[in-house]
């Protein structure tokens, strides 16, 4: 068992069984993460072929160490998915965490990943092969919790409202509404095994990152007792909370703390008033697959904490905003952040 900390992320290399039943294990403020869905998928030193009843009865196990640092007003938001031939195990999973655990079920999210709205369609998705089934577009995010009772700030994540008239008539102070329990974060098209880190099962960065906003609290310590490739924690980064990510994989630890280590030396965080922010919401999300720089603000607007107005841009961000932003082009996207923000950003990459 070792241990590396890059920022205020800590990734250790560990049964996650044997490292949170350590007697000096802090306690966490949230949990988000997304183990293996025991759907035969190719991990490098975990088998993801267990009987349907072991593989439930290890969830069950790793569900109740989390319980035990799990702080009183804690959250666990724990990613699950069934398979067309197996659409069971995510429920008896849940069954199992509140007869034998003890968990309550406090909000059953849905992750949808790819949609068809009309005649197109958004996102990322397997296709399955076969007349029986059909794709499979969603997963679930169980939010977790001791007592059913955990306050969430529910409009860090929250969208405008479509109908502007509910503003002053609900006696709204914003134009913001819950976003509700329906989270459209699609994937980008994968076309190659390192897009995704080498990883059979990645996920977005921002479905942690929401989590961790809607929990809503200020320099929460986050946990993920299955790394992976560092997602969680990047987003733990994101968010401004302190992290520990487990995983016993040495290859996807590697993977994790090359990918922090790059996060975090290369990202600048910069903090948006009122206007600024209502400026950033006007921006479609619906037309995220248009121009280039269209995708990147509703990219920008989804990672924005809407309460604090935080928002971390990566290295990625702004470089692509340094290579789209000549003064000379008409319309650039850093003349539209001047104007939209109303003053100059740095928008230089750290070095």
């Amino acid at each position: 068992m070792s241990s590396v900390w890059i920022g205020d992320q800590e990734i250790i290399r560990g049964n996650c069984l044997d490292v949170l039943r350590r007697s000096n294990f802090q306690k966490v403020d949230v949990v988000v993460t997304s183990p293996p869905y025991n759907l035969n998928l190719a991990y490098g030193m975990y088998d993801d072929s267990r009987t349907e009843n072991d593989y439930v009865n290890w969830i069950a196990e790793v569900a109740a160490a989390i319980k035990h640092v799990l702080k009183p007003d804690g959250s666990f938001f724990l990613n699950l998915s069934g398979s067309n031939s197996r659409p069971y195990v995510p429920f008896e999973v849940m069954v199992k965490l509140r007869n034998d655990v003890g968990f309550h079920l406090q909000n059953h999210i849905t992750w949808i990943k790819s949609i068809g709205i009309g005649c197109g369609s958004t996102g990322h998705f397997k296709p399955v092969p076969g007349r029986r089934f059909m794709h499979h577009n969603h997963e679930h995010i169980f939010h977790l919790t001791h007592d059913n009772d955990v306050l969430l700030d529910r409009l860090s994540i929250g969208i405008p409202f479509q109908d502007k008239s509910n503003i002053a008539r609900r006696g709204h102070p914003r134009d913001l509404r819950c976003r509700g329990n329906t989270w459209f974060i699609p994937y980008p098209t994968v076309k190659s095994k390192a897009q995704k880190y080498w990883h059979p099962a990645t996920f977005p960065v921002e479905l942690p990152l929401w989590c961790i906003y809607l929990h809503g609290r200020r320099g929460a310590r986050v946990l993920d007792p299955f790394l992976g490739t560092g997602t969680t924690l990047v987003a733990s980064h994101f968010a401004g909370a302190k992290g520990v990510g487990i995983d016993i994989d040495p290859s996807y630890i590697a993977t994790a703390c090359q990918r922090l280590s790059e996060t975090v030396e290369a990202s600048r965080r910069v903090i948006l008033d009122r206007h600024e922010m209502e400026q950033l919401f006007r921006q479609d999300g619906s037309q995220r697959e248009a121009a280039s720089w269209q995708r990147k603000l509703v990219s920008l607007q989804e990672r924005l904490n809407k309460t604090t107005g935080e928002l971390m841009l990566s290295a990625e961000d702004l470089q692509w905003i340094r290579e789209h932003a000549s003064p000379s082009t008409k319309g650039s996207l850093r003349n539209w952040i001047t104007a939209a923000f109303g003053r100059q950003i740095d928008l230089t990459v750290p070095t």
